[in-house]
This record gives structure tokens, sequence and C-alpha cells, in this order.
């Protein structure tokens, strides 16, 4: 990781009130926002990229996935990939890390953070039970 990675990671977890993360040996630095697990990583190189994953691909949250990933001149607006290899999709952003600074890497967490709620409370509200299921979704999969 570069140390440009290193400085963003510990600016947020300053921000956060958290302990610094260890950044050194670590590819992937995951932290708890609320039920969300953000994992944040350099991917590509100089590039901050922060993901989450919504779970499986099914009728209920189509739709509103297809309709959140709609065109943006926001470079920080997440989007929605799918991994096949867990069959789980992924909510994710990023921006160049040379531009990140402790409001730009806040404003990425939060838009993160916000575009989840939304996604996961229209899906819930659309899908009147919840669903327990063990996630395969591994982040260090992303690595290329």
């Amino acid at each position: 990781m570069s140390q440009q990675y290193i400085k963003v990671v510990e600016m947020l977890c300053q921000e956060l009130g958290l302990e610094a993360a260890n950044t050194e040996t670590n590819n992937v630095t995951s932290i708890k926002v609320g039920e969300q697990e953000c994992h944040i990583t350099e991917h590509p190189s100089g590039r901050l990229m922060m993901l989450s994953n919504l779970g499986e691909l099914n009728k209920n949250n189509a739709q509103v996935l297809l309709e959140m990933n709609m065109f943006s001149q926001d470079e920080k607006k997440p989007v929605v990939g799918f991994d096949n290899k867990s069959n789980n999709l992924i909510l994710w952003n990023h921006q160049p890390i040379v531009q990140a600074d402790r409001y730009t890497v806040y404003q990425q967490l939060e838009l993160l953070s916000q575009y989840y709620e939304q996604i996961t409370s229209l899906a819930n509200n659309i899908e009147s039970k919840s669903i327990d299921k063990e996630s395969h979704f591994y982040p260090t999969t992303f690595r290329v």
C-alpha cells in the first residue's frame, strides 16, 4: 500500500474517533458503520476504493439497484457491481488518493453509507421478511 493510502486511512480513523487501522500488513481495511461493514483499499493504484456487500441479487432489490445505478457527475457516487464468485452485489465508490483529504474521505464514506441504507431499507420494504444467510463475500478477491 502506498504512503498516501496509509495517511488517508489514518485520517479517516481519526475523523471517526477510531483506533488507527493496521495498514502496514493489510491490503484491505474494514470498519463498521452501524450494521454496514465497509472495506477500504487502494485499487487500482492511486485510487481509494470503498466497498460494501449488499447481499444476493433478487427480484426485490433489482429495480432499486438499477434505478440507483444511473450516471452521475459526482465521482464519489456509489455504484453497484456484481461479484460472480459469491453471487453478491457490491456497492462501491472511489476517488483519487492524491485529492483525498479529511473532508473528501469522510464524504466518500458518508455517501457509501447513505446509499447502503437507502438500498437496504427500500429492499426490506419490498421484502417483508429478512434473509438470514451467511455471506461468502471476500473483499480480498478484488485485488489484481
